[in-house]
């Protein structure tokens, strides 16, 4: 149950519920609610349509994208995400965000569950996937994007997040089940 539901797994009992603000994109719920401690409050949350996430492998490469963020004030590498349409599967959401955003489409798809980008004020999850076998299909991308491919090394990515040279955090847990995800797929080798 969600904040909508009027009472969450979380323990919170939702009272009231008025939107502050909407656009096209979000909208921002403020709710009265009962916090688990019986406590009274209020509580505000950003809800979208929904978004996908995808770790795109080519080769021994994984491609993320460098973009500028607003609220983060700078260029930020990430992977492939981008929000849902209205009644668009969140699979069909990574696809059309890949190849927008890389240019490249994949031939194999794996889902690699959901990841919460602010779980506190956000609703709901990204959901993440892996994209392989990719083949080049551009399209063009939002006129409002302005979006550079950035390739490396899976394992190098992954430093990177150690490091804080890629610091979004829904790319770091991206990049860590894809890494799981393909480790498991390694073929064990015999005697």
């Amino acid at each position: 149950m969600g904040p909508g539901d009027g009472m969450s797994g979380a323990g919170f009992e939702r009272r009231a519920r008025r939107v502050a603000y909407e656009n096209p994109w979000l909208r921002f719920d403020v709710h009265e609610i009962v916090h688990p401690n019986g406590l009274r409050g209020e509580h505000g949350v950003v809800v979208t349509a929904g978004a996908s996430g995808v770790v795109a492998v080519d080769g021994d490469a994984v491609l993320l994208v460098r973009q500028a963020r607003f609220a983060a004030g700078a260029p930020v590498v990430e992977i492939v995400k981008g929000g849902r349409h209205a009644g668009e599967s969140a699979l069909d959401c990574a696809k059309r965000e890949l190849r927008e955003e890389t240019g490249f489409r994949a031939e194999r798809w794996d889902e690699l569950g959901r990841g919460f980008e602010i779980p506190s004020i956000v609703e709901p999850p990204v959901m993440l996937f892996l994209a392989r076998d990719l083949v080049r299909d551009p399209t063009p991308p939002e006129d409002i994007e302005s979006i550079e491919v950035v390739r490396m090394p899976l394992e190098d990515m992954l430093d990177a997040c150690a490091g804080g040279e890629i610091d979004d955090a829904l790319t770091a847990l991206a990049l860590l089940r894809a890494r799981r995800h393909l480790v498991d797929e390694e073929p064990v080798p015999g005697p």
